[in-house]
């Protein structure tokens, strides 16, 4: 049997860290008991043995009987609110998580099965999981609200780090003038065809004018924020395997059917970019003083240039490695168009502002990809107050 590639990649982890749980007298022995529910040495080899497949640094035994013990809790949680997993969505988180080692939940079931973890202790890792998601939505995330001046701030500051990237396929249909409207109709009617379950990458190279057509429509990862807006939101909120609704751009109508996503950082350091506008002002301990009352971003230096020489305002936007030097360490201080600074250069008070740092424009994350980042960290951080106070509540004992 010829395994695919991601399997013998975690079969070939799992020789060489030596897996095989300890042989333990009583595998259904009760190891800890939280509340009223037990957890055996049977669940506790088994999380132990699934830690290492993941490679999990660390003290295995601890956080082995530690995330049993969270998953105790969020199970009674999720209980106590009436939360529940349907088939369909468990099945999808599987495959979500097993995608991770580029695997199909079977495959990945397969992999851990050979190392001897079972499949329902898989199940019950994700489940867990699935519903602590849900709980902590419904009780947190009608309290979040992310304000513009946040996200603003976040992009100024160049955070979050963290990108959405895509994988696509495109069915393109020309339309061009008059023939947009035919080209709509095109897409629609092929759109029923996959509802009825015809195959993307065959209507793909029947009927697409673009290059990808060979390919079925195949397109390589990208930034979402690399397609053009219109084709972005089309595709935001899609599935693996959806269907988007035709996309009228320039002189083409596309249906995108979505392959996968992921989160990506973006690139570090050396690809960071600076924003800064400094105002050059006479060194008479008033002149700085004076536009620091009347400025809070800035775009407000130009009001405040206005009727002097064109090289009295600098505005510049370089990689970080280029600020002039005089420059770079109070810029380095600076919170994105919250603060400001002055410094001498010659016989100038020079009157400076960052205006935003971090990556190029063309690779920062979109609005709605930041305000989703900076709610999950809030929820992020709610989530794990809410859990310690759960521990703190619960009785969790050894027998």
């Amino acid at each position: 049997m010829v395994r695919p590639a991601g399997i013998t990649m975690v079969l070939a982890l799992m020789a060489l860290v030596g897996f095989g749980a300890a042989a333990k007298a009583g595998p259904f022995t009760p190891v800890k008991i939280v509340n009223d529910q037990v957890i055996t040495q049977f669940e506790l080899d088994q999380r132990k043995l699934f830690m290492q497949i993941l490679r999990q640094p660390g003290d295995l035994d601890k956080a082995a009987m530690d995330t049993l013990v969270d998953d105790r809790l969020r199970m009674s949680a999720a209980k106590q609110f009436g939360v529940k997993i349907s088939p369909e969505k468990l099945k999808a988180g599987m495959e979500e998580f097993s995608a991770r080692a580029n695997l199909t939940a079977d495959q990945f079931i397969q992999a851990i099965g050979e190392a001897g973890v079972q499949p329902e202790s898989f199940r019950d890792f994700v489940e867990a999981g699935l519903v602590w998601r849900e709980i902590i939505r419904g009780k947190f995330a009608p309290t979040v609200s992310i304000s513009e001046t946040q996200i603003d701030r976040a992009l100024a500051n160049g955070r979050p780090m963290v990108a959405l990237k895509v994988r696509l396929s495109e069915i393109v249909i020309p339309a061009v003038g008059a023939g947009r409207t035919a080209a709509l109709q095109k897409a629609d009617h092929l759109r029923l065809l996959l509802r009825g379950g015809e195959d993307f990458a065959s209507l793909a190279r029947q009927n697409s004018s673009g290059p990808s057509a060979s390919r079925g429509g195949a397109l390589d990862w990208m930034l979402l924020t690399a397609l053009k807006p219109d084709a972005a939101k089309a595709v935001r909120s899609l599935s693996a395997g959806q269907v988007s609704a035709p996309v009228v751009l320039d002189d083409s109508v596309v249906i995108y059917q979505m392959q996968e996503q992921k989160q990506e950082m973006l690139e570090p350091t050396s690809a960071i970019v600076v924003d800064y506008a400094a105002i050059l002002l006479p060194d008479d301990g008033v002149s700085a003083a004076k536009v620091r009352a009347k400025v809070d971003t800035c775009n407000d230096l130009y009001a405040q240039a206005k009727g002097l020489p064109a090289d009295r305002l600098i505005r510049e936007t370089v990689p970080q490695a280029q600020v002039p030097r005089d420059l770079a360490g109070p810029l380095a201080l600076l919170d994105a168009g919250e603060s400001s600074t002055t410094v001498t250069r010659g016989g100038w008070r020079v009157f400076l502002m960052l205006c935003r740092r971090g990556p190029a424009e063309n690779t920062m994350p979109s609005r709605d990809e930041v305000k989703i980042q900076l709610t999950n960290q809030i929820l992020g951080a709610q989530a794990d107050i809410y859990l310690e106070e759960l521990r703190t509540e619960a009785m969790i004992r050894t027998p």
